[in-house]
């Protein structure tokens, strides 16, 4: 529901102890930066139904769609500026094609793309929807622009300026 970003930490050494090889780049720790995110509308969406629903709470919606650009800022200045390898995974390549996107995503960590576990990770997940931002498309064609007025349109060279391949 959130755009989230997952670092990965391991140590690439020796047995040694980690003290004695601080300054060995060769066997210096491994940081990976995984970024997960979601189409901006779906996610200020997801966002708002989590907050009214579970939290019984109220954000203006405009205020979520600005902290969702924030946040990606924020997570594009954090990829440029680590030394440490950094992959994006949007949720709707995930839904179109999980075994391929998990499997790039487990390429990426350098753990196992061994096709039976794979497949029992997709099993134990159920269904995964196709189109899961579907539902928040028509909304916001329907309702929200009315409500909200077009905030893709407000925002769209700060959103274009991210570049997530979202349009």
């Amino acid at each position: 529901m959130f755009s989230v970003y997952i670092y990965i930490s391991r140590y690439n050494g020796s047995k040694s102890t980690p003290s004695k090889q601080i300054n060995k780049k060769s066997e210096r720790t491994v940081t990976k930066f995984l970024y997960v995110t979601r189409h901006p509308i779906a996610n200020t969406y997801a966002v708002d139904k989590f907050v009214k629903e579970s939290m019984g709470g109220y954000i203006d919606f405009e205020v979520m769609f600005r902290n969702y650009i924030q946040l990606h800022k924020y997570m594009k200045e954090d990829e440029n500026a680590i030394d440490s390898p950094a992959m994006w995974a949007k949720l709707e390549d995930f839904t179109q094609d999980p075994t391929n996107i998990l499997k790039g995503i487990f390429q990426f960590l350098e753990v196992s793309t061994d096709d039976e576990i794979i497949a029992d990770i997709l099993d134990s997940l159920g269904e995964i929807r196709a189109n899961p931002n579907a539902k928040y498309d028509a909304m916001y064609c329907s309702e929200g622009i009315q409500e909200y007025g077009n905030l893709a349109k407000k925002y769209e060279e700060e959103f274009k300026a991210l570049n997530l391949g979202y349009e």
